[in-house]
């Protein structure tokens, strides 16, 4: 799942500096001396912003470490401003509507309210927004050519906030970053993978320049210095669980990816993956596949003719390991999760439908394809604990039902509708069998 905007964030947890140094067992470095208030009148700034001149001599220095520590060229000055929490999430929904085509988030979340990963009244982008705007530190705008300071951080210009977004910078003054994120049908999965090796690279120089050399940490431990802080505030607490995996994957899942390359090849091995991109989170998951170059399978497309003449496919895109690792994570433990997603060969995910907002209806086929039959009987293991064996009806969603046949499993959910005030069943499990065995037929 793609982070709701394409910003480049540092969220608040192990880019704040307080939770990895407990688990490290450090004291917080000593923050950057403050410099005096300079006079910036003359600078023009939204109201609710606040420029750091050009030539701060903090920035200024944070930027010449992390140019000499990533070894990548500095091309050009980068624009820095200090902004509040709605600043944020005005970008934020701003981003969304010029990056995202009208209804794509929309129809993602009919997608995962189907397979029960957020609830059924959850509004995924007001979700997924107020979260980012809760827990970012900081963020570097790709099209902006800026870097963005929160104003409640204390001193943001120490710890990791400041260089993790140098690092932003820098990535996007050599390899074009943005375009590189630009949304595009179809590539949920090679687009998210390109984001975990962006942001795992600016998290580890993050991490470098503010502990030294000699960091290190094991999986286990970032994941929880990321997913915890954040799982435990206030906004943490009213978000699904698989959203907050979702969005704190870049930074750990990242990281360890780009770790792998860097004690390979250096830095230099890092720039070579910013050239020849993962095509896909399983190599994100996998460095070896990457090194192997494995491409995803070839799945066929999917249709719904037997839902009726109302229902056209409204998002058709891919899943992923990691995000199918995501989701088992859900419905299993993290360690039966990571083994029945690890087969992962291919997928296709499509919501078919009608209507738009408030008045609209919704039915998901998710296919996924395992690389051996053996690798599909794990994945089975985890789907039959969560859904049962047969069909399941349910008076919201609609019925679910499930197959596997080889190394393929099926999933076909609802159809459901939406309003204003009710989500409703629209369908019995007579007719989820007819559509499955419509599916099959495209296999």
């Amino acid at each position: 799942m793609r982070r709701a905007a394409a910003l480049l964030v540092a969220f608040a947890a192990a880019c704040s500096g307080a939770e990895p140094d407990a688990l490290l067992g450090r004291s917080k470095p000593e923050p950057l001396p403050p410099e005096p208030e300079p006079d910036i009148t003359s600078v023009a700034v939204d109201a609710a912003s606040r420029a750091v001149p050009r030539d701060d001599p903090r920035v200024a220095q944070v930027l010449a470490d992390i140019s000499t520590l990533r070894g990548l060229p500095i091309k050009s000055k980068i624009r820095t401003q200090v902004v509040d929490r709605p600043t944020v999430l005005a970008k934020a929904k701003k981003k969304l509507a010029e990056e995202l085509p009208a209804g794509v988030m929309e129809r993602q979340g009919d997608a995962f309210r189907a397979l029960e990963l957020i609830p059924v009244d959850y509004d995924l982008e007001a979700g997924l927004l107020k979260l980012i705007t809760a827990r970012v530190a900081g963020f570097y705008d790709p099209d902006e050519k800026a870097m963005y300071l929160l104003d409640d951080l204390g001193d943001s210009l120490g710890g990791e906030t400041l260089p993790h977004e140098l690092v932003h910078a820098l990535q996007d003054q050599s390899f074009d970053i943005g375009k590189m994120l630009d949304y595009t049908p179809g590539q949920n999965d090679r687009l998210t993978a390109a984001q975990h090796l962006v942001e795992g690279d600016a998290t580890i120089y993050g991490f470098l320049h503010a502990y030294g050399d000699d960091f290190r940490i094991d999986h286990e431990s970032l994941r929880a210095a990321f997913y915890t802080p954040t799982a435990l505030s206030s906004v943490g607490l009213e978000t699904p669980p698989y959203l907050i995996g979702s969005l704190v994957s870049p930074y750990v899942e990242g990281f360890m990816f780009v770790e792998a390359i860097r004690n390979e090849s250096g830095s230099a091995g890092i720039d070579s993956a910013f050239k020849k991109l993962p095509v896909s989170t399983e190599q994100i998951l996998h460095p070896k596949k990457y090194n192997e170059s494995e491409a995803p399978l070839a799945v066929p497309a999917l249709t719904a003719k037997a839902l009726g003449s109302g229902f056209a496919p409204v998002y058709d895109d891919s899943n992923g390991e990691l995000s199918l690792r995501l989701m088992l994570e859900q419905w299993s433990t993290e360690r039966v999760a990571e083994i029945a997603a690890s087969g992962w060969g291919g997928d296709r995910m499509v919501v078919f439908g009608s209507g738009s907002g408030n008045d609209r209806s919704a039915a998901l086929a998710f296919l996924t394809r395992m690389d051996t039959e053996n690798d599909a009987i794990e994945l089975e293991k985890v789907v039959q604990a969560k859904f049962g064996r047969t069909c399941r009806e349910r008076s919201d969603l609609g019925p679910i039902v499930w197959v596997r046949r080889g190394r393929d499993l099926l999933i076909a959910a609802g159809p459901y509708s939406i309003s204003a005030t009710k989500v409703s069943s629209t369908a019995k499990c007579a007719d989820a069998k007819k559509w499955l065995s419509e599916l099959l037929r495209c296999l």
